[in-house]
């Protein structure tokens, strides 16, 4: 009887350990492809700011040059080799923010394609084109007070006509940029979520054991919602179990009227392995 027993036994350990084996390995490659994404958003940022540096570095050089060719516009009179000094700074200025334009238009793109795009960062993106803007009306002020002096320098001319179609461009793209933003700030912020018996569950295979949903369940069955707006989650029931990973520091089962309510304490956290939410209840 003893033997029988064990027999019966030991094949039902091994299956359980395989079982686990099986859910810790899921799990291990869901951890490793977080870290490598994380690690990616780390060295797209990184990058960011070297632009970002990179850029705020061309606008001191620019404000340094204004203050120059301003005090020579200040003169009454400007000297033969004041004047091949102004059309230095003036090239400077004019190089450095066609290459700020370039670069800030590169990290639009960049930022547009990835997820790092914040508020913060579209702030900073807002206050770099405010600087081109500023910039544009020195240039502009520049351009009067030496007609005023009947100076007339052509690659000023030029530059301040570049300088404003692309204000103008600007203004144009802001509309459709922010948009874009929203679209996809939206899109980042979708979450899933179920709940119902076992029976229901693995009627529309969104059963799991090992926290992690399989290819080819019924995502229909899930309701869709931004997770900014998702605190809490009525189950009308007395029990229930979470069938996905999500950390138990981000969450608490609350009974309200008898029946249970997930209320998210932390939705970043909460929602940081998977944006995808099932909860069996009986």
């Amino acid at each position: 009887m003893k033997k029988w027993m064990l027999c019966l036994f030991v094949p039902m350990v091994l299956a359980s350990c395989n079982y686990k084996t099986n859910a810790y390995k899921a799990l291990e490659q869901e951890k490793d492809s977080l870290l490598l994404e994380e690690q990616k958003k780390t060295a797209q940022l990184n990058q960011v700011m070297a632009v970002m540096n990179l850029i705020e570095d061309n606008f001191e050089q620019i404000k340094e040059a204004e203050n120059f060719v301003t005090f020579q516009t200040n003169q009454e009179q400007l000297a033969q080799d004041s004047m091949s000094q102004v059309l230095e700074n003036l090239d400077l200025i004019k190089n450095s923010l066609t290459d700020n334009r370039q670069q800030i238009a590169g990290l639009k793109k960049q930022l547009a394609k990835s997820r790092l795009m914040s508020k913060d960062l579209t702030k900073m993106i807002e206050r770099l084109n405010s600087k081109i803007q500023q910039h544009t009306k020195v240039i502009t002020d520049l351009r009067e007070e030496l007609a005023q002096k009947n100076v007339s320098i052509q690659e000023l001319d030029q530059l301040v006509t570049e300088l404003h179609e692309n204000v103008k461009n600007l203004e144009n793209n802001v509309s459709e940029r922010d948009i874009q933003l929203s679209s996809q700030e939206k899109q980042m912020n979708k979450v899933w979520y179920a709940f119902g018996t076992r029976k229901e569950l693995k009627a529309h295979e969104v059963f799991t054991r090992n926290g992690l949903l399989e290819e080819g369940f019924d995502k229909n069955y899930l309701l869709e919602t931004d997770l900014r707006n998702l605190t809490e989650i009525a189950l009308y029931s007395r029990k229930a179990k979470l069938l996905t990973n999500h950390p138990a520091s981000s969450y608490v089962l609350d009974k309200v009227n008898d029946f249970l309510v997930l209320k998210i304490t932390n939705p970043k956290k909460f929602w940081e392995i998977s944006h995808y939410l099932v909860i069996e209840v009986n």
